[in-house]
């Protein structure tokens, strides 16, 4: 039998320190570091265990590339562009491949998407978050989203995003809706025009406003004293239920009956119907460049309705007061978040690029889009919030914000909402067609 060789104990000793040295370094090949002074987005010299404790995702360091979809748009996707370039030179072993389709087919793309179980990593979404959340689709965000970073954000912002007590997308930005008024027409029409939310136009002050600015030839309309670019959508019309204290769901957003046909929203949608039936100061089917050729002279739009203005008709005269009022002051605020799927193989990787788009970038992302800003500290920090024409929508967006209902239903509610205003504007019974589509709601949405 063979003698055992033994090793000498200065070697083992040696070896056994080899190992340790081997662990500590991590000894793995494809360990690439964030760039220095950035294990985070947007967190500057934070180190692994603050990172860790504030909730934030460590990337692998592995090379990945995600996929991140959004709504097509020329100045959309050219601002996008540039807020991808900055983060993957941060983050060099992330590719971010971008999509983007146009709006009538967004939503269409989502679902096919994740019906064939090939759903990008990250993708813009909106009010339809619950259709999907309850459908187990979205990755919770809730562990990576930390208090300080959900503090900044407008209260009203994580309404759409939440489903159920959870968070299953982050605000990318913020939008509302304003009068835009034809300068000339209302100058002609001797209109004073309001400057301030304090003195927005009443319903009736806006009926007499819209009713002076129309002129007819006989019985052809040559100025409507009143147009809405979302028109008959539940997007400009809820305001109005809202603003006469009215409400179309519960609490609960499961029943319809005693809500959408209450005294308070039957009253309220029936003055908006006048304003089409009676008034005849808006037309029913609506007219393509109608406030820009002077055939609108009063027009509920967004704020991304300025660079439309601004690039395609720079000479075009027009003035953005608040929208009306009655009882209460409300108009819509939303916009697109960005949801996480539960399918991603990347998620760290893809929270930490949502993460610079929606907070690290947030303040370029809405000076160069158009849109609104979502976060406190951006609205804080800039003066141009604070002058007109921003602070005509910035001041309603804070001060009477309004939501559309987030349920899972919701292209149901939407599609039945439209179909009763609708019917009223042409001159249907509000309470009877309120009444019908408050059953429908009811069975559709279980209450």
């Amino acid at each position: 039998m063979s003698a055992i060789k033994r090793i000498p104990m200065s070697r083992l000793i040696l070896l056994f320190i080899l190992v340790l040295t081997l662990v500590a370094c991590g000894g793995g090949e494809n360990m690439t570091e964030p760039p220095a002074g950035e294990t985070n987005a947007g967190n500057e010299g934070a180190g692994e265990t603050e990172a860790e404790e504030a909730g934030e995702a460590e990337p692998s360091g592995e090379q990945v590339t995600i996929r991140f979809w959004m709504q097509q748009d020329n100045r959309l996707t050219t601002a996008m562009e540039g807020l991808i370039a900055s983060f993957e030179e941060a983050y060099p072993n992330i590719d971010v491949q971008l999509d983007s389709f146009p709006f009538a087919e967004y939503h269409q793309k989502i679902s096919t998407a994740f019906a064939g179980n090939d759903a990008p990593d990250a993708f813009w979404m909106d009010v339809r978050t619950a259709s999907l959340a309850e459908q187990g689709a979205l990755m919770p965000l809730d562990d990576y989203i930390t208090e300080e970073n959900r503090n900044d954000y407008l209260a009203s912002t994580w309404l759409e995003p939440t489903y159920e007590g959870v968070t299953y997308g982050v605000p990318m930005h913020q939008l509302t809706e304003a009068l835009y008024v034809n300068t000339e027409l209302a100058e002609a029409a001797g209109i004073e025009l309001p400057t301030s939310l304090a003195d927005a136009w009443t319903w009736e002050e806006f009926d007499e406003a819209a009713t002076t600015l129309t002129q007819r030839s006989g019985d052809v309309v040559d100025v409507w004293g009143f147009g809405v670019q979302r028109q008959l959508q539940d997007w400009s019309v809820l305001p109005v239920v809202y603003q006469n204290n009215g409400r179309v769901l519960s609490d609960d957003l499961t029943t319809a009956t005693g809500f959408l046909n209450s005294p308070e929203t039957v009253e309220a949608l029936d003055w908006y119907g006048d304003l089409f039936a009676e008034h005849g100061v808006i037309a029913v089917e609506p007219i393509p460049d109608g406030f820009q050729t002077g055939k609108i002279a009063l027009f509920q739009a967004p704020s991304t309705f300025r660079p439309v203005l601004e690039n395609d008709f720079p000479d075009f005269d027009y003035t953005i007061v608040p929208l009306f009022r009655d009882e209460a002051c409300s108009v819509m605020t939303g916009g697109w978040n960005v949801s996480m799927a539960a399918t991603t193989e990347h998620p760290d990787e893809t929270w930490t690029f949502i993460d610079w788009i929606t907070r690290e970038k947030h303040a370029q992302w809405v000076e160069e889009s158009g849109y609104l800003p979502a976060r406190h500290s951006v609205i804080e920090a800039s003066h141009t919030y604070n002058e007109y024409p921003w602070n005509i929508f910035m001041e309603q967006l804070q001060e009477c914000p309004a939501t559309r209902p987030a349920v899972p239903a919701y292209t149901f509610f939407f599609d039945t909402f439209k179909q009763a205003i609708t019917d009223i504007a042409i001159g249907q019974d509000p309470q009877a067609t309120l009444d019908a589509a408050a059953q429908r709601l009811d069975a559709e949405l279980g209450g």
